[in-house]
């Protein structure tokens, strides 16, 4: 009887923790708190860049310091064709010279990179600032797996509650369409996780396929990526 006793007290003298998250912030903050100091901050991998319309596959060689930096550079290299994301604006290049640029976030690169090495409150407002309710969740299952769905109906944003990653992504599209991302062939990088094949569909159906290789863990990606208003080829990538 006084072992129950000094267990009961034990567990009244806890403090109040694990409970289940009752808002998609609660939700942002526990995905920061699982991964924080141990996700990996840079990141490199090669892509095949599948259309479903029939146009010929590309080959995108991608770069990531996270959080805030994405860069895609598309084969052959020396073509000069690339894209940045770098921190709130977008830029592209063509032929080695700066085509457009634009304010803008990625909801991809916030809440599945960013969100485990930034702070959680930036990451909030973040996601509110893609149009995404942070204060709205519930819970679901999506291919057999329990997630936790941030947003409205429609603007979604669906984490897996297992490991705390962000699988899914549902929100509008162009002309009243349904866009729907998501994550796919999962595997384990360092102490946090990629999804190796990511799946873009259109009102159902698939317009767009990315396949992933050679993903790993790369000291070579630094800022300096992104740091030059000028196409600049990217040390990282091996020369033919």
């Amino acid at each position: 009887m006084l072992t129950v006793s000094l267990l009961l007290l034990a567990t009244l003298a806890r403090p109040v923790s694990g409970q289940p998250p009752k808002t998609g912030e609660d939700v942002i903050r526990a995905m920061h708190a699982r991964y924080a100091g141990k996700w990996y901050r840079t990141l490199s991998f090669v892509q095949r860049a599948v259309f479903a319309d029939g146009r010929p596959e590309e080959e995108w060689w991608e770069a990531a310091v996270i959080p805030g930096g994405l860069r895609i550079d598309v084969a052959p290299i020396d073509s000069g064709k690339a894209f940045l994301y770098r921190g709130d604006s977008t830029f592209g290049f063509d032929k080695r010279k700066l085509a457009r640029a634009a304010a803008g976030h990625n909801i991809l690169e916030i809440l599945a990179f960013d969100v485990y090495n930034q702070a959680p409150e930036r990451t909030i407002e973040l996601v509110k600032a893609e149009k995404f309710d942070a204060g709205r969740l519930r819970e679901d299952t999506w291919k057999g797996a329990a997630m936790w769905v941030i947003g409205a109906p429609g603007s979604e944003l669906w984490v897996e509650k297992n490991r705390l990653i962000l699988l899914r992504v549902i929100e509008p599209g162009q002309s009243g369409s349904t866009s729907d991302i998501s994550f796919d062939k999962v595997v384990k990088l360092g102490q946090g996780w990629i999804g190796t094949e990511v799946l873009f569909l259109r009102d159902g159906k698939l317009f767009f396929h990315e396949i992933y290789r050679d993903w790993k863990i790369n000291p070579a990606v630094t800022m300096a990526l992104f740091e030059t208003p000028a196409w600049k080829r990217a040390a990282w990538i091996p020369k033919p």
